[in-house]
Order: structure tokens, then sequence, then C-alpha cells
């Protein structure tokens, strides 16, 4: 039996709620407009972007992917839990992942728990942003790893607005977030933890924000806000040409205020037949001559 659901739906990137807000200030993207309708349909299945992916499952939130952050696979691999290799063996089993991981020994469940919701937040930020291009919604298997808890779309969103809130607190930047980074020639970090000082080793200004988080094994969304701290420092730039800014055009001359013209009365042979008031015609059209002329 076919659903609607089961069809893949588009939804127009020209769709927007503006009573639906982000962090209190920011009208709703168009993946957010289109997430609330899902949540309040109790939908599950699968919405895709261009930024990430979102799972529901009765309108609620049970995973998030996105190509700019990196997975559980990446964050357990990263920090040095599992080998490459152990994760493809897991993968290679008929078991679910979850089941597998917690069963080896080498991460408890609280630990996985904690690395999936850091990279579903992660995913949701940059999926939430999302305000250009097609998004589409269909049904879907359930992803290899699901939220213990699953969220509600509001509890998601609210989380995506404190962050932008507090990057913008940090430095208000947001170009560096997707922007190759360097180091800004001559900085020197005096008090720089060592965290942020693998983040200002590995900005070589070919690696994007992200990138730098998938070879730390970090979270994006924290590597961001150290690059973000870094910047207000003065020792991380991005390393994107920088567009000159545009000549401002010179102001064009004032224009002449309208010139209001009067028709030209015709000379009356009979003046006294023109002008004459007793004629309730001839009075009006001197009424509105002489209102015209206090105008100019």
């Amino acid at each position: 039996m076919t659903t609607a659901l089961d069809v893949p739906t588009l939804h127009a990137p020209v769709l927007r709620l503006p009573r639906r807000r982000r962090s209190g200030c920011s009208p709703a993207t168009v993946f957010e407009t289109a997430l609330t309708d899902l949540a309040a349909q109790r939908a599950s299945g699968v919405m895709t972007g261009s930024a990430g992916a979102l799972y529901l499952r009765d309108g609620s939130v049970v995973h998030a992917e996105s190509p700019a952050t990196p997975g559980v696979e990446s964050l357990l691999t990263g920090c040095g839990r599992l080998t490459a290799a152990e994760w493809a063996g897991h993968l290679a089993s008929g078991r679910p992942m979850a089941e597998r991981l917690v069963g080896s020994g080498r991460v408890n469940s609280s630990e996985l728990h904690l690395c999936h919701l850091t990279a579903v937040l992660d995913a949701a930020f940059f999926a939430l942003g999302q305000d250009e291009g097609e998004i589409r919604f269909a049904a879907a298997a359930e992803p290899q790893f699901t939220l213990a808890r699953p969220m509600s779309v509001r509890e998601l969103r609210a989380a995506a607005g404190r962050r932008r809130a507090l990057l913008d607190r940090v430095w208000p930047c947001p170009q560096l977030d997707t922007a190759t980074v360097r180091r800004r020639p001559g900085a020197v970090p005096r008090a720089c933890t060592r965290r942020r000082r693998a983040v200002l080793e590995a900005a070589d200004g070919l690696r994007t924000p992200a990138e730098i988080a998938r070879l730390l094994g970090r979270s994006t969304f924290g590597t961001v806000l150290d690059i973000r701290h870094l910047a207000a420092g003065g020792l991380i730039e991005s390393a994107a040409p920088v567009a000159p800014p545009r000549p401002v055009p010179a102001p064009a001359p004032p224009l002449d205020p309208p010139r209001v013209l009067l028709p030209s009365w015709p000379q009356p042979t009979t003046p006294a037949l023109f002008h004459d008031p007793s004629d309730p015609h001839v009075a009006l059209l001197l009424r509105i001559r002489a209102g015209l002329e206090a105008r100019l």
C-alpha cells in the first residue's frame, strides 16, 4: 500500500513562514519551515537538502547527517577509540551497529550516545541553515544510529539558535565557518590552549573547518568555535581571497521637481460671458484654477 510519505515531495525554496523564529530574531529558513511542517504532521522519513539530511520518526528527529560534519565513525576513529579496521569489521557483521560497538567493550553506551548526539547537533546546525536549493522528503529505512531520546524539532532549532548566537558573540564572521582558513602571518599564540593550538597548526590555508574537524576527530561546531576564538585573537584568518569593495557610484544630480502645467485658457470674445460669476460652471472652473495656482 502506497502512502503519501512514500512519494518524494519537493519543497520550493520560496516558502517562508515569518511567524516561526529560529533564534528569537531571525526568520526561519526554508529547511526549518519545511521541517516544522513535517513535524506537525508527525511524519516519518528523511528530509534531504544540499546541506544535510534529518531523519524523522513520528515528527521527532532521531538522526542527522551533513557533508560538512563528521559522523559517528569519524568521531570514534579520529579520537582513537576505534581503528578504521575495527569499524569495518563491525560494519560487516549482521547485528545493529550500536549493539556491536557496545558489545565489543571498546565503547560504552553512554559514550556512544554522547558521540551520536554530538554528530546529530553538528549536522543539524548546518542543515537547518539551508535557505536555497531543493529540499526533498521521502520514506526511508532506519539509519545506523538513532537517538535514545528523540529530539523535537523545537528543541533542535533552539539548540541551533543558541549555537549561532554563541558564535556571533565570540567573533561575528560567518565566512570563517566554511572557507579555508590559515594562520595569520607573524601571529604569535601567547595564551592559547592546547586544543586551539592544534586547530591553529592544522589551519594551513587549504583546509576548511570541517576538514580540520575530521583531521583532529572533533566536533565541527567545536572546531568552528575555536576558529572564531582564534580569529578574535588575531591568530587566524580566511585564506579565501576577499573581493575588493565595489566603488560607490557618484550620486546622480537631483531632478527638478515636476512642474504642473495649467491649461491655457482661451481668450474669450465676450469677457462678460466667460467671467460671469452668475454662471455656476464658470465659477467652478475659476475656483479650480485658483486652487491649482495656490498649490504651485
